[in-house]
Parts: C-alpha cells; structure tokens; sequence
C-alpha cells in the first residue's frame, strides 16, 4: 500500500499541467493591453473643368510637400495623412486656365475619417493658329476669324456698327479691337469667342492700331486728339482694366501704328515728325526715342515678328507700297512682297515663317499668305468679293 501516494502525486502533477495550458504558462493574458488608435486620415480631391481648350496635361497637386498628377476632371485619394491642417494647391494649369475660388485651399485632416475638397477650373478658348480680320461681307464691318490656310471664316462679332483694328492677346485668349457700337470709336477687349465685351477707353478721340504688352496686362495704341482720322495723332498706353491711361508721345506730327515688342522692353512706331513717315523706336513709358529708318520714303505700319529677331513694315521706296523686313536696329532690309497694288497690315506666323498681309492686287482687298523671306507664290486666304483686310495672326502655335 506505499505505492499508493506516488501514484496520487503523479496525477496531481498531471492536472496541474493540463490547468495551465500545457504551455509552460504562457496562456492569454487576462488584462491584455488596448490596441494604439489611428491617427491618421485620407484626403480626397475632385478636378472640375469647364470651358474650351482643356489642358491635355492635367494638373500637379501639392499636399504636405508631395506632389501628384491628376487630370482635368479626376478624382484622387492621399491616405495616411496625420491629423492636422494642410494647404492643398493646384498647380501646373495652362495659361487659359484658372482655378474658381481659393488655390491653395486649406483641409482638416481627422482620423480615420475622409476629407473632400474640390477644385472648380475654367478655361478659355484659345485661338491656336488663327487669324482674325475685319470684313464687309454681312453688310457692315464685322470681326472674323479662319483658320490658317484660309479655310472656315467665322463671324466673330455680329452687330450693325463698324468694328475696327483687331490684335490677339500674347496668350491667344483676349481680342483686343477697335469699335464704334456705343456711338464714338473706342478700344473694346473681349473674348477669342466674342463673349465678355469690355470697353476700356471713354472719350471722343480716335483710337487706332492696338497692339498688346507682352505679358497682357497693357495695350498700347494711337488716337487722334480731336475725333478725327485728319488730325493729330499720338501713342498711348492703357491697362486692361480701362485704367492708368497714359500718353507716350506729344507730337504735333502724328505718331501712329505702335508694335510692342515681344519681350515687352520695346515699341516701335511711324511718325511723320520729320518731314516723311519714318519708323522710330522708343522704351514702353515713352523715353529713348530713336529715329530707326531715314529716307526719303514713307514707311509705316511696322510689326514685330514673334521671335523679336526681324520687324515687318509698309513702304513705297520701290514705287508701290510692299511688304519690307528688317533688323530691329534698321539694317537688312528685304522687300517680301513685289506687286504694283498697295500692300499693307502684315502679319507674321506663330514660327515666323510665314508674313500675311493685306492687298489689292485683285481689284478689292484681300488677305494673302506669303514666305516671310519673299519666296514662293503668294496665296489668297479669303477671296470674296467683299473687303477682308486688317489681318492678325494669333502668336499661338
């Protein structure tokens, strides 16, 4: 019967084990640790984009130092944000594009949660290629735009008075023109689509041959002082908000027809303070003078080409009026156009190539398309039996 306490102790051993776990002890803890809270978020953001000429690329969105693509109408999820304030900003929109309200916007992240923000973009018709010109065809003066080649002529304007000079914005968004709807002639800015007319000059003079500063935010122009195209004329400059009207030139010689220069340190002009229409050169506030052609001739209605290399301009030193080229400091000089009819208004390409320009030759005024370096047969853009004349080529390619 000694064997008997072994064998009790054996089993009490056994139980004992099998109480634990049979684990060595290492069961779940009955006063386990809470789980750590998150503390972090996601960020969504939505693109809205109305208007024409989208922007192929989309758009870089900033948020705490990262950037991300997204397109024009997507929507994008940052996780993993921390709770916290961020700025969100849109960037790397086209110069037809703006953002509607607040860029960057300001978003509370909180955790666990998804914060939303929008961004509502439009964006301008461009006139990519362009060329704007003033016709007769519909009875009265009217604005029209086509296509490079000539082809689809569309009405811009559509009113019974007489639009004048035209000339597109730097960014081929804007037209900037001549007009006497509201009863005297003044200088009008609206849209490439003919949307949202705005009148910037208010006085009975005359305005004439517009021309835009290189970032846009001005347009210099010429205009009688007393209301009438016999008069004296003088250049001025205006921003396109119709303020800070300034004149440049107090001549009692007229100074007409400025060209800003594409770097926007420039404008040249004709005047005829020297006995003859010659080209000058002076700095945009109007200082700097300088004299750049000096003959016997008159030369006039100059124009920058879009590289600032070569100035194109009117003149009748060969007998005729013709298109001529030269180096802005007056050297080079290249006839482009050789015809016995009056040839005028040039235009240069977006490359520079090419020079359009308005002529006679075929018994009324229309727009011809010619190399810029005189080669080549010149071809008739509009060939109606109506005037078509004063042409602009957009500087947008």
């Amino acid at each position: 019967m000694r064997r008997l306490p072994s064998i009790f102790s054996f089993l009490f051993i056994i139980l004992f084990i099998i109480s634990c776990g049979g684990d060595g002890g290492t069961g779940p803890d009955p006063n386990p640790e809470p789980e750590p809270e998150s503390t972090t978020g996601t960020l969504e953001i939505i693109t809205s984009t109305s208007g024409s000429d989208k922007d192929p690329d989309g758009y870089t969105l900033t948020v705490d130092g990262a950037d991300h693509t997204l397109g024009t109408d997507e929507t994008v999820t940052v996780e993993d944000l921390e709770e916290g304030n961020y700025d969100v900003e849109l960037s790397g929109l086209a110069d037809n594009c703006s953002v509607d309200g607040d860029n960057p916007q300001q978003v509370d992240i909180t955790a666990e949660n998804t914060t939303s923000a929008t961004f509502e973009i439009s964006c301008q018709e461009v006139a990519n290629n362009k060329i704007t010109f003033i016709s007769n065809r519909d009875g009265d003066s009217e604005i029209f735009m086509m296509n490079a080649d000539g082809s689809n002529p569309e009405k811009v304007t559509d009113n019974t008075t007489d639009e004048g000079q035209v000339v597109i914005s730097p960014d081929g968004t804007q037209i900037a023109f001549t007009s006497d709807r509201n009863g005297n002639d003044n200088l009008f800015v609206m849209n490439v689509d003919g949307s949202e007319v705005r009148q910037l000059t208010h006085t009975s003079d005359v305005p004439d041959y517009p021309t835009w500063s290189a970032n846009g935010s001005q347009i210099a122009f010429s205009s009688s002082n007393s209301g009438k195209f016999d008069s004296n004329w003088d250049i001025y400059t205006i921003k396109i908000d119709g303020s800070e009207f300034t004149q440049l030139t107090d001549n009692k010689a007229p100074d007409r027809s400025p060209s800003w220069s594409p770097e926007g340190d420039k404008i040249i002009f004709y005047s005829g303070r020297d006995g003859d229409d010659e080209l000058f050169m002076m700095n945009p506030d109007g200082s700097g003078v300088e004299k750049i052609t000096d003959n016997s001739s008159e030369d006039a209605v100059p124009r920058w080409s879009p590289d600032g290399r070569k100035i194109s301009f009117t003149s009748n030193r060969s007998g005729d009026y013709q298109i001529y080229t030269m180096n802005p400091n007056g050297t080079d000089v290249q006839q482009v156009s050789n015809n016995n009819a009056m040839e005028l208004f040039s235009s240069w390409s977006p490359d520079g190539s090419e020079i359009i320009f308005e002529t006679s030759r075929d018994g009324n005024s229309e727009i011809y398309k010619i190399n810029a370096d005189g080669s080549g047969i010149p071809d008739n853009l509009t060939n109606h039996s109506k005037y078509d004349g004063l042409p602009f080529w957009s500087p947008i390619e």
